[in-house]
């Protein structure tokens, strides 16, 4: 069982839980959205995955379950358990290690489609270097430039940024305007760029974050179809540079999945394949369940 951390509705594990299913892995969602309380080390199973939130990790004041969920993430780099963690949840862990964040970024938001620029450790790191190369590939079948294989599209939506990554950490990638889009520490990889997303997605995270940058208030709750003309032009450019880089996008998702399900194995084996406790409770989800 592998344990998965929605920090609100609106960034969901979406297609990387199926690609998960079909690697034959389960997973339970905790959701802090709705009052469900982070899990202790003994209590996430053969792995954690932590996703992206449009609330800042130092939104303690309003979120004060962000502090239960930096601890757990230093537990899970203490005890060298696999680890994905996105966007916010990449940024939670800068803190919990050790390193930084800053709110809001000082190189500006991204949103959308840019391009990853990879460092040489992370064609050669093993939680990355499968997946940099299934990607390459797609990119190559698709016509898109990689640069010799050190560049791919990826999908991002931000405000905010990591500024240092933990001590000993890998820098893996970075972006024009995230100059650490990518880290490893131990076995905990942490992504500021969605590999969980889609089109779609894009274009709503898209729309919401014009309407956040105008101030209006409430944005998260409005629904795309709801949204104002201007930003739903805007969400579907950003939709139509999504189609275009999806076919990469999935390629390195898919093999991310891979890899990470066969390390939460060796995790379970090396624990002697004991549960999770409570891995039947809330959000408890297997494979060929929707996401």
């Amino acid at each position: 069982m592998i344990t998965v951390i929605e920090p609100e509705a609106g960034a969901p594990l979406g297609r990387l839980g199926e690609w998960l299913f079909a690697e034959g892995a389960a997973l339970r969602t905790v959701r802090p959205w709705q009052g469900q309380a982070i899990p202790a080390l003994e209590g996430i199973g053969d792995g954690l995955i932590v996703l992206g939130g449009a609330m800042s990790a130092h939104d303690d004041p309003t979120h004060p379950w962000l502090e239960d969920l930096r601890a757990l993430l230093r537990q899970v780099a203490g005890a060298q358990a696999p680890a994905i963690a996105i966007c916010l949840g990449a940024q939670v862990a800068a803190e919990a290690l050790g390193g930084a964040t800053a709110v809001p970024s000082p190189h500006g938001a991204e949103g959308g489609v840019v391009d990853l620029e990879l460092t040489p450790a992370a064609l050669e790191d093993p939680l990355t270097a499968e997946a940099i190369a299934e990607a390459v590939r797609a990119a190559v079948r698709a016509g898109i430039p990689t640069r010799g294989g050190t560049r791919i599209p990826v999908i991002v939506s931000h405000d905010d940024v990591v500024t240092r990554v933990p001590d000993g950490a890998v820098l893996l990638a970075s972006s024009h305007r995230a100059p650490i889009q990518a880290w490893r520490a131990g076995r905990l990889l942490a992504l500021q760029h969605h590999p969980e997303s889609t089109p779609e997605r894009v274009a709503y995270w898209r729309a919401r974050s014009a309407l956040r940058h105008e101030g209006m208030p409430g944005a998260e709750a409005i629904a795309y179809s709801d949204m104002p003309a201007h930003a739903r032009e805007a969400g579907e450019r950003a939709r139509r540079s999504a189609v275009e880089a999806d076919p990469v996008i999935q390629a390195f998702g898919r093999r991310l999945a891979r890899t990470f399900a066969r390390q939460a194995r060796a995790y379970s084996a090396a624990r002697g394949g004991e549960c999770a406790p409570g891995s039947s409770g809330h959000g408890a989800q297997r494979r060929g369940q929707a996401v």
